[in-house]
C-alpha cells in the first residue's frame, strides 16, 4: 500500500503546537513553520482507526495498561531494536520530559552535579535546573563536520559530586547516532564515576538510511545495572499529542524508587488514545512506518540537492537520526539575530536558531524536514527569492 505522504495536511485552527503557537509568537501572516520536532503527517489509519473506535463508543473513563501494551513494547524492542525487555522493566510515564525530571529528582541531591552534552535538548537541560541541581556541561566535540563525544573533556569536569549522565541517542538537535562503541565508552564512563546514566532515545527508530541504531538497553550488565532509558512511539508513528512514554529501567531497585515517586504525585491512569495507540501501532502499522522512513531519506536529498543549488552559505550536517537536519551558516558571516530577522521577515518562514539549545549550537540551525515535499519546495523557494538580502 502506497501512503500518501505528499499530502500537504491544514494543521492550522487545532490548536497546534508547531502552526497556530507559532503563528501566535510570530504574528505573520502564512509563515511555513519548520521548527518544532513533529511531523506534517496523518498518522497511520490502524491508529486512526482504533481512536474512532474509541469514540464511536462515546465513553471516555479512566484507562488502565493492558497486557498488550506492554507485550507490544517488549516485540518492538526484541525485533527492531534485539534488546530483550522484561514486563517488570517497563516503567509508564505520560512524557519523556517527566521522566527526566523524575530521575533527577529522585536520585540526585540539590547539591549534586549532573553531566549533559550541549548542544542541548530544552527539556532535559532544564530536567536538571529546575529541579536545583548544578547543570555540567560538556560540549560535543565539532570536528571535521562531524560531532563526536569529548570523553578527555568528561573526565575533567567530573567531581565526587557527579551523579548523573544524561544523553540524548539519536541526539537532538545535531543528528548523531552514538555507535555501539561510543556507548560502550560513555557506560565505562559512567561504571568508573558511580553515574546513574539516564539515555532519551525518543528518536530511535528513526534514522537514515544505512545508519543502525543501538538501544543502550543492549549494552553490558553492567552499564544495564545503573541505567533508565526512555522512548516512545510518539515520534515513531507521529501521535505526540497522545502524550505516552515509558522507562526501561533493568535495576529493580532503581526502578522501585522511581515508580514510588510517579506513585506520589498520583501519575498512574494513561489516556484512553494512549494505550490504543501503544496497541495498534507497533504491530500494524510498519508499512507506514518503513515507508515514512523512505520519505525522509527524499525529503532529506531534496533538500540536500535544493540547498547546494541556491544556499552557498548554508552547510548541512550529515543526518544521522530523527527527521531534523542541524545546519551551519558559518560561511555567512551573519549573527544569529540577523540570521532569524531575515527568515522571519524576509523569507517568512520559521525555524529553530541554534542558540534554542544553549550557546555551544550557536551558528546553526535545526530544520525539520517530515513535511510534504510540496511545503518544504515552498518554503525553500520562499527562502531563496530573498538570499541576495542576506548580509
Amino acid at each position: 500500500m502506497k501512503i500518501n505522504f505528499d499530502e500537504w495536511n491544514e494543521r492550522r485552527n487545532t490548536n497546534c503546537g508547531k502552526w497556530d503557537t507559532m503563528d501566535k509568537k510570530y504574528q505573520k501572516e502564512g509563515m511555513l513553520h519548520l521548527g518544532v520536532a513533529d511531523m506534517d503527517f496523518k498518522s497511520p489509519r490502524q491508529i486512526i482507526d482504533a481512536f474512532q473506535d474509541i469514540l464511536d463508543k462515546g465513553i471516555f473513563g479512566y484507562t488502565d495498561l493492558s497486557d498488550k501494551f506492554y507485550e507490544n513494547i517488549q516485540d518492538w524492542m526484541k525485533k527492531k531494536h534485539q534488546a530483550e525487555v522484561t514486563k517488570e522493566e517497563i516503567v509508564f510515564c505520560p512524557r519523556i520530559n517527566v521522566s527526566s525530571s523524575i530521575c533527577v529528582d529522585t536520585l540526585t541531591e540539590e547539591t549534586d552535579e549532573v553531566i549533559i552534552n550541549t548542544p542541548a535538548y530544552g527539556p532535559l537541560y532544564q530536567a536538571i535546573v529546575k529541579n536545583n541541581r548544578k547543570v555540567v556541561e560538556s560540549p560535543l566535540k565539532f570536528e571535521n563536520g562531524h560531532y563526536k563525544i569529548d570523553f578527555a573533556h568528561l573526565e575533567s569536569v567530573i567531581t565526587d559530586k557527579t551523579k548523573m549522565f544524561i544523553l540524548c541517542s539519536p541526539h537532538n538537535p545535531v543528528g548523531r547516532v552514538w555507535t555501539r562503541e561510543e556507548l560502550e565508552e560513555v557506560g565505562t564512563f559512567c561504571k568508573k564515576h558511580d553515574l546513574i546514566l539516564f539515555v532519551d532515545e525518543i528518536h530511535g527508530d528513526i534514522v537514515a538510511e544505512g545508519v543502525t541504531f543501538t538501544t543502550a538497553l543492549t549494552l553490558s550488565d553492567t552499564v544495564r545495572e545503573r541505567l533508565i532509558v526512555a522512548t516512545s512511539l510518539t515520534k515513531t508513528f507521529n501521535v505526540p499529542g497522545v502524550i505516552v512514554s515509558y522507562m526501561m529501567i533493568p535495576n529493580e531497585e532503581i526502578r522501585n524508587r522511581i515508580r514510588q515517586s510517579i506513585d506520589r504525585i498520583g501519575m498512574h491512569n494513561p489516556t484512553i488514545f494512549a494505550v490504543a495507540a501503544v496497541e495498534h501501532g507497533y504491530m500494524e502499522c510498519e508499512e507506514w512506518y518503513e515507508e515514512m522512513l523512505a520519505y525522509i531519506n527524499e525529503n532529506e536529498r531534496f533538500t540536500r540537492a535544493f540547498f547546494a543549488e541556491h544556499f552557498p552559505g548554508f552547510e548541512i550536517l550529515e543526518r544521522e537520526g530523527t527527521y531534523l537536519l542541524w545546519i551551519s551558516y558559518e560561511k555567512l558571516g551573519i549573527t544569529e539575530e540577523e540570521l532569524e530577522s531575515w527568515f522571519l521577515n524576509k523569507a517568512n518562514v520559521s525555524v529553530y536558531m541554534g542558540s534554542v539549545f544553549g550557546d555551544a549550537g550557536r551558528g546553526f540551525i535545526r530544520l525539520n524536514i517530515a513535511s510534504s515535499r510540496a511545503m518544504l519546495k515552498e518554503a525553500f523557494e520562499r527562502m531563496a527569492a530573498v538570499y541576495g538580502e542576506l548580509s
